[in-house]
C-alpha cells in the first residue's frame, strides 16, 4: 500500500505520538519513513551571521532527529528510518521534498488553529490543501 512515508515534524515531544503512527503504517505495508524538519527562514537572503544562526538550529535538529532516530530503530528493527533537514518555508519545502521524492503518504501531527497567528490555517491544513498524496493528520 505505503512504501514512502513522510513525516513532517516539529522537536516537541509531543510529535512522537505521529512518528509512531507512521511506524506503526509502515509496518503494515512495509514503507521507509522519512523523517523531515523544516527550519524556518526568515526574510530573504542570508548573511555570515544568519547562517551561524541556522546552523546551530540545523545542529540542535539534527540532535532531535538522530535520537528519535536511533530509538525507534530500535522499536521498529525492520522499518528503514531516515532523517531530512531543511530551510526555508514550512508549506513550500514539504510539498516540494514530497513531489522530489515521491512519498505515497504524509503524516503529520494536528495544531490548535490560533488565526492571529497563522491566518491562512496550520501547518497540516496548508500541507493537506497543497499535497500530491494523501495527508494522515494526527491529533
Amino acid at each position: 500500500m505505503f512504501k514512502k512515508i513522510l513525516v513532517p515534524t516539529g522537536l516537541a515531544d509531543k510529535n512522537e505520538k505521529t512518528i509512531r503512527m507512521a511506524l506503526d503504517l509502515a509496518v503494515q505495508s512495509g514503507a521507509n519513513v522519512y523523517l523531515l524538519h523544516v527550519l524556518e527562514q526568515l526574510g530573504g537572503d542570508t548573511d555570515d551571521e544568519m547562517q551561524a544562526f541556522y546552523q546551530k538550529l540545523g545542529e540542535k535538529a539534527d540532535r532531535a532527529l538522530t535520537q528519535w532516530q536511533t530509538r525507534f530503530q530500535e522499536e521498529f528493527p525492520g522499518v528503514h528510518i531516515e532523517k531530512n533537514i531543511l530551510l526555508g518555508k514550512r508549506v513550500q519545502e514539504i510539498i516540494g521534498f514530497c513531489e522530489k521524492n515521491a512519498f505515497d503518504l504524509i503524516v503529520m501531527a494536528s495544531r490548535s488553529l490560533d488565526t492571529s497567528q497563522q491566518p491562512f490555517g496550520t501547518l497540516s491544513h496548508q500541507v493537506a490543501l497543497f499535497s500530491p498524496v494523501s495527508v494522515l493528520v494526527v491529533r
